[in-house]
């Protein structure tokens, strides 16, 4: 759920507030709700015997989301670029940004393997790798905030 608290806005779960945003970034806080969906899938939601993200990738993926947004606007003033957020294959979730420039997927698993990404500008120039999405250096991933 999310509840505006003076200038900021919360994402919670039940009782456990998983995320909170100055009003400047309530777009992004809107993208979080909509993925919210996937909370809701069940085994085979695909017919293809897929398994769902549980509630606990989802909450890491909030969480990662809501961290780099937070950290350019708190350390640059910059909006990071809203993404898609959706179920990913074998109960991952997959956070997404793209535009006429730049394409980015992040790949965050379940369990405690590392989150992977691949970027691509179309000129070229590729980008992938592997982070820890609760324990990352934002400095190592590319400013999200220029593909806005």
């Amino acid at each position: 759920m999310t509840s505006g608290i003076g200038k900021s806005i919360r994402i919670s779960l039940g009782d456990k507030i998983l995320a909170q945003f100055p009003e400047e970034l309530a777009e992004i806080a809107v993208t979080i709700e909509k993925s919210r969906y996937i909370l809701g899938l069940e085994k085979d939601f695909d017919g293809m015997k897929s398994e769902p993200p549980s509630p606990e990738t989802w909450q890491k993926t909030v969480r990662f989301v809501a961290d780099y947004a937070n950290w350019l606007f708190d350390l640059f003033g910059k909006k990071m670029a809203v993404p898609k957020i959706y179920h990913g294959p074998a109960g991952s979730m997959d956070v997404y940004w793209e535009n006429e420039r730049f394409n980015l997927l992040i790949n965050i698993p379940p369990g405690e393997e590392p989150a992977t990404f691949y970027g691509d500008n179309y000129q070229g120039q590729v980008t992938e790798g592997r982070f820890d999405p609760e324990n990352f250096q934002q400095a190592l991933l590319p400013d999200l905030s220029l593909i806005s």
